[in-house]
């Protein structure tokens, strides 16, 4: 499978650093298998007793207050990973989850649920900012985009973890699978290698030598190689470095702020798509479709299963495709399969139409999103963001990235239930899919390709792309006085004709 020593080790130390991701996807999913229980006090088939009753309004804070949580943390950590490191970070996520877990077990009450959310989202925070720089920068040139969907792959694998095992344990028993999690990652993490680029940022150099000598192979055979390539990264790290490390250093320069900007356009279309609502409210959305051959857990399941899979085949297109393809792709195509599970949705609730023999139209097109989804904007978000920025820039810039994320989910899981509440669940299918369509179109005349190239290429492009926009805009600028200076010229001629 691998064909080296050097892409088995770097593929190794991305899955395990990933399990941090796992375990917001656990956090993620939680809520769909567990949500109806809670909204409809149903008593639980295995332990004959109701948990916590809440009501449609309470639910949805459970559901959202993780994001709240998520906004706190990304700044800080911004800061913080460029003196501590990326590994001593992505660790203290570890102990945020266990003790969450521990607390949804040992006490049942929804103001605890929602400390346990807003608990869960201070540690999602740091993995959205941190896991996506460490894992660019572990990574080579050539595999960085299939690592990259590392990140998308495990938190599926998380979310459809609750899934799958959600319908049919009880709540405290889904509570210690979760818990499994981040136990796994505090005894593996701690054994990985720190970034070199952060080592290099803080003269370790002989630290940096290990760290990329283990992740390229450790084989004598390529030592010549491996000190090329840190001499490389040295050199991009010293250039870099001696920018400000200020806040306004990623809006300082035109690059900068086109790096930010490319970012935030994917960023606002991963979460504008609705994925991080849809899944959340999964079972209550099918629940709505009147009769479905199949139960609405087993089509949530059913759901988790192809989000899953659908990030296998993005792990091997993105490094041979190309980035832009396939956020067009999942862009346009997202965008159609929700306005047909809205129009589905807007027939069914609001004109007497029978609709009995297309009820399986709500099925298809809401898991063909996610698939369609789970190939561009899901997976591409962290790529982009750990190949865009620089080093002096990359973990404030990821800080402001998590947050943009972070507010607009909130916005859309909060405001899900409340527009299904007042006008329909099909507005919300509709908001979706206008939003994506428009984000391709920004993604099309904006977004360039970065397939292939390091960190070094990538802004030397960013910086000739500018440079050609400045050289455009001056040129059209003499064009226009030139112009004004014939004008002149031919009207004191004609002026100079008329006295004669």
């Amino acid at each position: 499978m691998f064909k080296s020593r050097a892409l088995f080790r770097q593929y190794f130390t991305a899955a395990i650093a990933t399990l941090s991701v796992m375990m917001a996807g656990t956090s993620m999913g939680w809520p769909s298998p567990v949500l109806r229980l809670f909204k409809s006090n149903i008593t639980d088939m295995f332990r004959n007793e109701t948990y916590i009753e809440m009501t449609s309004a309470e639910s949805s804070w459970v559901v959202s207050i993780i994001e709240l949580g998520n906004l706190v943390t990304p700044i800080p950590i911004g800061f913080l990973v460029d003196y501590v490191g990326r590994k001593p970070c992505l660790l203290t996520t570890g102990p945020l989850y266990i003790i969450s877990w521990l607390l949804v077990i040992f006490t049942k009450h929804v103001y605890v649920l929602y400390v346990v959310r807003f608990m869960q989202g201070l540690a999602m925070g740091i993995v959205f900012t941190v896991a996506p720089m460490y894992i660019g920068e572990i990574s080579g040139a050539k595999c960085r985009g299939a690592l990259s969907t590392f990140f998308i792959g495990m938190l599926n694998t998380g979310i459809l973890l609750e899934y799958t095992v959600g319908p049919y344990v009880d709540y405290d028993t889904l509570a210690y699978v979760s818990l499994v999690i981040p136990v796994v990652f505090l005894m593996t993490f701690i054994w990985m290698p720190e970034s070199p680029y952060f080592l290099i940022m803080k003269g370790r150099d002989v630290d940096a030598r290990k760290s990329l000598f283990w992740l390229r192979g450790g084989r004598e055979s390529s030592k010549d190689k491996i000190n090329l390539e840190l001499s490389n990264i040295k050199q991009d790290v010293e250039r870099e470095m001696k920018l400000s490390d200020d806040f306004m250093d990623i809006i300082s320069t035109p690059a900068n702020r086109r790096s930010l900007l490319i970012v935030q356009i994917v960023a606002v279309a991963d979460v504008i798509s609705g994925m991080s609502a849809v899944l959340p409210y999964a079972s209550s959305t099918f629940a709505r479709t009147e009769g479905s051959l199949i139960t609405p857990d087993e089509c949530t399941l059913l759901l988790g299963i192809l989000v899953f899979l659908s990030t296998f085949p993005t792990a091997f297109l993105v490094d041979r495709t190309g980035r832009r393809p396939l956020l067009l792709v999942s862009c346009f195509g997202s965008g159609i399969s929700q306005l047909i599970a809205g129009t589905y949705y807007l027939l069914s609730e609001n004109y007497t139409v029978d609709l009995s023999k297309f009820n399986w139209i709500p099925l298809i097109s809401i898991t063909c999103f996610a698939v369609i989804y789970s190939i561009g904007l899901g997976p591409l978000v962290p790529t982009l963001q750990g190949e865009f920025f620089p080093s002096n820039t990359r973990g404030l810039a990821g800080g402001v990235t998590t947050i943009t994320l972070t507010v607009i989910s909130f916005l859309v899981m909060k405001m899900y239930q409340v527009i299904c509440d007042h006008y329909g669940v099909y507005l919300n299918f509709y908001i979706y899919s206008l939003g994506c369509i428009i984000c391709g179109v920004l993604v099309y005349f904006i977004i360039p390709e970065s397939k292939g190239k390091t960190f070094a290429q990538i802004q030397e492009e960013l910086n000739k792309h500018i440079a050609h926009k400045s050289k455009l805009k001056e040129q059209r600028k003499q064009n226009k006085i030139n112009r004004n200076n014939e004008k002149a010229d031919n009207n004191n001629v004609t002026k100079c004709k008329i006295e004669a």
